[in-house]
């Protein structure tokens, strides 16, 4: 009787683990996957950003700009978004906008 529970015990487990194994890296594929388009879409931010010329045209028109906005602070966006308003730039130098935005695609 023992050999008969253990042989039935090892075929359970065995097919428990047969099933939960495929799932498992299912699991870890998709995490891979998901990390992979987050570096993407942050270095299609970053490209972005820094090929923006503030002068020419607006960088809140552009697709990147919308995908990123759902992660900016709420401060941020007041920020870059408030109409006929006037920076001058400081400590960094350079566009301060610009510097606002490549804060905000960190995080």
């Amino acid at each position: 009787m023992e050999h008969f529970i253990l042989a039935f015990g090892a075929a359970v487990f065995g097919s428990f683990s047969g099933l939960f194994a495929p799932w498992v890296k299912w699991q870890i594929e998709k995490r891979k996957e998901r990390e992979k388009y987050r570096r993407e879409t942050i270095a299609s931010w970053r490209t972005s950003i820094n090929e923006w010329k503030e002068n020419e045209n607006s960088f809140g028109d552009t697709a990147e700009y919308a995908s990123l906005r759902a992660h900016m602070r709420p401060e941020a966006i007041v920020k870059f978004e408030a109409p006929r308003t006037l920076y001058i730039p400081g400590g960094r130098g350079g566009s301060v906008l610009k510097h606002l935005l490549l804060g905000e695609a960190l995080h």
